[in-house]
């Protein structure tokens, strides 16, 4: 009986390993799974019917470290985070900023670009300081920290659209008096408009990926990868690739 019991263990303990190894090959054969919003180019945009820019390559890096297949999806701005939360997706990137509210729901990688939120305006209409804006209409992005940045600092509703480019065409029409958008998708949609034009940055911001909470070797991966990328200037070239090419889809 105990040889019994010696060989029945082995075979368990084996039947163990293959559980795990078979477990880790399933991990490893799973995509990591990208949410974002393809309107905010360079970071996402739509190449015909491709999901590209900055943050899909860095979670596509990410998913090369992980030896995971990969893939990307694009929802509204406001369902990114809650698709992480609820793990529709493994990784949340759409140029999004770390905020101590958001920090109470997801967990945030060291960031990986600095940037601000601008004015954009109407060159017959200047704008001269935040002051001016109190009275008047204006447009944002719903879900992001301009559309924050007015409840906020402004203590009064915005006009909300789906895009920045959205905002700009209600800017461009009159339904509003000014947008406030991230300086990058704020320069793309001037871009060509000679009659808008952009403030000097009102906030200061920092995009990170986001995450589930609880999943700290993930995290880790994430930190790496980035920090890996700016080391050897990947993330700079993919800056400077993708604002030419968003620029071009721009001037077309």
């Amino acid at each position: 009986m105990r040889k019994l019991t010696l060989v029945l263990g082995a075979c368990a303990l084996a039947f163990a390993g293959c559980d795990k190894k078979a477990d880790g090959e399933a991990a490893a054969a799973k995509p990591l799974r990208m949410i974002t919003e393809a309107t905010f180019p360079p970071y996402e945009f739509l190449r015909g019917q491709e999901i590209v820019g900055i943050d899909v390559e860095i979670c596509r890096a990410v998913a090369q470290k992980l030896g995971r297949p990969f893939q990307a999806e694009t929802v509204d701005f406001d369902s990114v985070i809650p698709a992480v939360i609820s793990g529709k997706a493994d990784v949340g990137a759409a140029g999004i900023t770390v905020t101590e509210d958001r920090k109470k729901n997801v967990d945030f990688s060291i960031p990986y670009v600095k940037t601000g939120i601008v004015v954009i305006y109407k060159k017959d209409n200047p704008f001269k300081d935040v002051a001016q804006l109190k009275d008047k209409r204006i447009g944002v992005q719903g879900g992001t920290t301009s559309e924050n940045y007015v409840l906020e600092q402004l203590k009064k509703e915005p006009e909300r659209s789906k895009s920045p480019a959205e905002a700009v065409a209600a800017l461009k029409s009159g339904r509003v008096d000014f947008v406030i958008a991230d300086v990058d998708p704020a320069k793309n949609c001037v871009k060509g408009e000679s009659d808008l034009a952009l403030s000097d940055f009102i906030t200061s911001e920092e995009y990170a990926v986001a995450i589930k909470k609880g999943q700290p070797e993930l995290l880790k991966t994430i930190d790496d990868t980035i920090a890996e990328l700016k080391a050897n200037g990947q993330l700079e070239k993919w800056v400077q690739q993708f604002t030419e090419e968003s620029d071009k889809l721009k001037e077309k």
